[in-house]
């Protein structure tokens, strides 16, 4: 026998109370000109039984749903978000309820709530490269060399080379969807192929919720280009070692345009990382060959960190010196190449939390508001308050996270893909 509620969707036609829920909510979100026809109505019965929104197709009760409209239709529906709420850069824990109106957090109020759901900002992964997801798991990393896998073009660049670009646009589409349903909002992906490259992911995030800042590569610059133009069209920019002139240019313009200049250093060795500081980046990616001396250097030049520990354990069977980096520096979370590790801030999370003595709470901190500082978008997401964007990851305790004691510590090291309810982008 089914252990669906009577009004689930996947076994039971929807009752006379349900439709008429459905029918108030369409009266919330569309004028009387945008009106849905009958046949669109039924479409959007069946669509919003089918996925449980309404009865919960998992067997959630109408209090686990407390909220009011619905946030992929309209920025200009108000909101009401109840649960636990993870609020402020100190991701403090309070019961309550935040309203959302014109795609902002408009109040966060105190107050009992029936919703036992864990609501946290939506995550900011630094350092993605979403083009490899044409070969998703296409080498077991620790069979080749960091140089086989990456240099002259190396495993990677073999298999961008294979896949022409509508395979690369679609298996980005993907990834983009995977990364919206595991509650990430915002990526910064240092981008190959160049300016192509950077076209190719604009169009991929159109029009979607997930908010892309591509990094254009600068090696791929030609004679013809403008290189103001194309920072300038992307997100920021980022380079590989040894830089030159163009590099230093890069990081003048992007001060100039307030974007992000980002590189990798201390990856497969420590040759690069004095040359890369001596750039003075907002971030930079890997460092897992720290030495003593990089510590204060990154310290006295607010250098930030991206951490990528799936990625350095599985490719050089290293991991980052966390705890040290931590001490001096702003340091966030990336998944890195999608070859090798899915682009599951979830994931980089429980990983991170196990193997490091760093608190869960400091951990969501990487994912989240340490994100979006090194982004240059602070002021806009990263963190539950007031006046910043919608951006919200609401988590479903009603499984595997039933038994929670702490809210924070229970997503950082136990949540999964499953257990995102919904992820709010607005």
């Amino acid at each position: 026998m089914s252990d669906h509620g009577p009004g689930c969707g996947c076994c039971h036609r929807p009752n006379t109370r349900d439709l008429d829920e459905i029918r108030a909510r369409i009266k919330r979100v569309y004028g009387p000109e945008e009106r849905l026809s009958r046949r669109s109505f039924l479409k959007t019965v069946g669509a919003v039984t089918t996925t449980g929104i309404l009865a919960g197709c998992l067997g959630a009760s109408d209090a686990d749903h407390e909220r009011v409209g619905d946030a992929t239709e309209t920025d200009d529906t108000p909101l009401e978000i109840k649960g636990r709420l993870v609020i402020g850069e100190g991701m403090d824990v309070i019961e309550g309820t935040i309203h959302v109106e014109g795609g902002q957090i408009s109040s966060i109020v105190e107050e009992g709530v029936e919703s036992d759901d864990i609501v946290i900002p939506a995550f900011v992964n630094t350092h993605t490269h979403i083009t490899d997801s044409v070969a998703k798991d296409g080498a077991r990393a620790r069979d080749y060399s960091w140089e086989e896998l990456f240099i002259d073009p190396g495993l990677k660049g073999e298999y961008l080379e294979e896949a022409d670009q509508d395979e690369k646009r679609e298996a980005m589409h993907r990834t983009l969807q995977f990364m919206k349903e595991t509650g990430t909002g915002t990526f910064a992906d240092f981008k190959e192929e160049g300016i192509q490259g950077v076209k190719d992911l604009k169009v991929v995030d159109e029009g979607r919720e997930v908010d892309a800042v591509p990094l254009f590569q600068g090696e791929y610059l030609t004679e013809d280009d403008d290189l103001r133009t194309e920072i300038k069209r992307a997100g920021g920019y980022q380079s590989y070692y040894p830089w030159d002139e163009q590099d230093e240019r890069a990081r003048e313009i992007c001060d100039e345009l307030d974007k992000v200049f980002a590189l990798h250093s201390g990856e497969p060795g420590p040759d690069d990382i004095d040359d890369a500081l001596a750039l003075n980046p907002d971030y930079t990616s890997h460092m897992v060959h720290t030495r003593e001396e990089d510590y204060e250097v990154l310290e006295d030049n607010d250098i930030g960190i991206s951490a990528l520990p799936r990625s350095n354990l599985v490719i050089l069977d290293k991991l980052p010196p966390l705890e040290r980096l931590h001490e001096h520096t702003t340091v966030a979370l990336g998944t890195d190449n999608v070859m090798l590790n899915s682009a599951s801030m979830l994931r980089e999370m429980e990983f991170t939390s196990k193997l490091f003595d760093i608190s869960p709470c400091e951990v969501l901190q990487m994912a989240t508001i340490n994100g979006a500082k090194l982004m240059h978008q602070a002021d806009k997401i990263g963190s539950i308050e007031e006046g910043k964007r919608a951006r919200l990851a609401i988590i479903d305790t009603s499984r595997e996270l039933k038994e929670l004691r702490d809210p924070v510590a229970g997503v950082v090291r136990r949540a999964t893909a499953r257990d995102v309810k919904e992820t709010v982008l607005l």
